[in-house]
């Protein structure tokens, strides 16, 4: 199987749709190295020992060769997958073989993070992740694509997104579903396997569950405008269409990326008119059309992302302390006269809160260390090397 070039990218002139972004929101790589010293094998070893020893992820990070951290992440005290070891950071996560030479398995099996990819752009974020393969002393062998979710985010007028929208669906899936919340549609599932498409309210999503508020900034809008709604079009290809459809490394996704968006919306999957007549008599809906057209391939890379993503962690994690402050100042009054009386302030609670950790000797506990494992979960990179930028980034082919 092949697939074509891609319509001409564009947007539909009087379209009834206004499409909000596109990219890749997800990719998973399988890597496979030779580790000719094992110091790194041996690093990770000596955490996870660390980290089974607490019972918790302890810290760990990736050096170049200026003994600059590039990468900081969290080891955990157990593996996955045949994997002995799983590094975990907001960018990345690694799963690491305990053998020195390619096998069967991938030596690695490494994950980008969705705000990864939107905050460096595609091509960056994977040059990145090599970087730090590289630097643990690694020879590359290949890096080839598992999984890749593409996605469009558009404006969809209310009046389209309705119960009715699945009998419109033209596929080669066998198997479709719709989900709802009290009443109201909140997505549709198409496939299972290989390609599966899903189309969805990202903006309930996002609040419900991902809480990626930093996606109203690339959309450049603070909500849906009333009569409309933010959809989420996102297709799933895992590794065996992937290389059916003649795509093997990230340098033929970069290459190819509107070419897989056209097969997946021209061929895979489409809604057209005249639900039950003869495909001759139907005609792919205006809306659809716009899906089709406008895919841009690799977004730009946004760095207000990281300011917005910090700002929106901060501001949970303050509402959370604020709460647990407010619990137990109550609790203290529950049990202490002189604390009822007390004028509550925040410095009270603080204070109050100061005052129960001491007896618990919790002012002993090693609150650096426990920052430093922290702070791998809030981790971005900010500049790329210029090391990364150069043509060693290519990786070879079986």
């Amino acid at each position: 199987m092949t697939i074509s070039p891609p319509s001409k990218v564009k947007s539909s002139p009087g379209s009834i749709v206004r499409v909000l972004a596109s990219g890749v929101d997800s990719l998973v790589l399988s890597i496979d190295v030779y580790w000719h010293k094992k110091g790194f094998l041996n690093y990770l070893e000596e955490r996870k020992a660390e980290a089974q020893l607490k019972g918790k992820e302890v810290q760990g990070a990736i050096k170049d060769k200026d003994n600059e951290i590039i990468w900081p992440f969290t080891v955990k005290p157990h593996g996955s997958r045949g994997y002995e070891w799983i590094l975990s950071s907001k960018e990345y996560t690694l799963l690491v073989g305990n053998w020195h030479a390619p096998k069967t398995k991938p030596s690695i099996i490494a994950e980008i993070r969705s705000e990864t990819l939107w905050l460096h752009g595609v091509e960056q974020a994977v040059k990145h992740l090599f970087h730090i393969v590289k630097s643990t002393g690694a020879t590359f062998r290949f890096m080839k694509l598992s999984r890749v979710d593409l996605c469009m985010d558009l404006l969809l007028p209310e009046k389209i997104w309705n119960q009715d929208i699945l009998g419109f669906k033209v596929t080669r899936a066998t198997r479709a579903s719709q989900y709802y919340t009290h009443n109201s549609l909140e997505g549709i599932s198409i496939g299972k396997g290989s390609i599966q498409a899903r189309i969805y309210d990202k903006e309930l999503e996002i609040k419900q569950q991902s809480k990626k508020f930093w996606l109203f900034d690339i959309w450049g809008i603070s909500k849906a405008p009333q009569g409309h709604k933010i959809i989420r079009v996102e297709f799933q290809l895992r590794r065996e269409v992937i290389k059916e459809l003649g795509l093997d490394t990230s340098d033929d996704l970069f290459e190819k990326m509107g070419d897989l968006w056209a097969y997946c919306t021209e061929k895979w999957l489409k809604f057209q008119t005249r639900p039950g007549k003869h495909h001759t008599q139907r005609k792919t809906l205006a809306w659809w059309e716009t899906i089709q057209q406008s895919f841009r391939g690799d977004h730009e890379a946004n760095p207000l992302i990281r300011t917005k993503s910090l700002r929106i962690d901060m501001d949970q994690h303050i509402s959370q302390i604020m709460g647990n402050l407010v619990s137990l100042q109550a609790l203290r009054r529950e049990g202490s006269k002189d604390a009822k009386e007390e004028n509550i302030s925040i410095y009270t609670m603080i204070n109050g809160f100061i005052d129960e950790a001491q007896v618990r000797g919790m002012d002993l506990w090693d609150l650096d260390e426990a920052v430093k494992i922290r702070s791998a979960k809030f981790h971005h990179h900010s500049v790329l090397k210029e090391a990364t930028r150069s043509g060693e980034n290519k990786v070879c082919r079986d």
